[in-house]
């Protein structure tokens, strides 16, 4: 016959273990749903070292060039027909940037050229999945950040 004592150790342990078992659960949880914010006027410090931020529906770069070339082309981790697209351009000096967006069958559905400053300026794109985005930088001066995210 099992006694009472026995009884209340194993309910003890197994109510310990469920416990230690929650709290390594939130812990995963936690971990692993950890979202980067960045402040709407930070931009990198590191100059000419572009970073990108891709994540499931949305799309960061944030540039803090001077005389800066490149060309990038990456897929864009988009699958929404609403798409809104966010620019800024601080502290502009010289050059320019072309962004582009590419759908499925690899045509130019989205184009977008500046050589100014522009603190914030929005497009929607509707109607279509963007599959590639293509950024290129001529001799560019400036701080510069471009978002795309889903919408609703």
């Amino acid at each position: 016959m099992i006694s009472k004592q026995y009884l209340k150790v194993n309910l003890l342990m197994i109510n310990y273990l469920k416990n230690i078992g929650l709290i390594l659960l939130c812990l995963v949880a936690f971990n692993s749903c950890r979202e980067e914010i960045i402040p709407p006027d930070n931009f990198v410090e590191r100059v000419n070292d572009p970073v990108q931020v891709r994540e499931w529906n949305s799309y960061l770069f944030l540039l803090n060039a001077d005389k800066f070339t490149m060309n990038l082309v990456v897929p864009s981790n988009l699958s929404t027909l609403r798409t809104r697209f966010i620019i800024s351009l601080i502290d502009y000096k010289s050059g320019y940037t072309t962004i582009s967006v590419l759908d499925n069958n690899s045509t130019e559905r989205f184009r977008y050229f500046i050589a100014e400053e522009v603190v914030y300026d929005s497009e929607l794109l509707d109607g279509y999945v963007p599959s590639k985005i293509t950024i290129r930088t001529q001799n560019l001066s400036g701080k510069v950040k471009i978002e795309f995210r889903k919408t609703l």
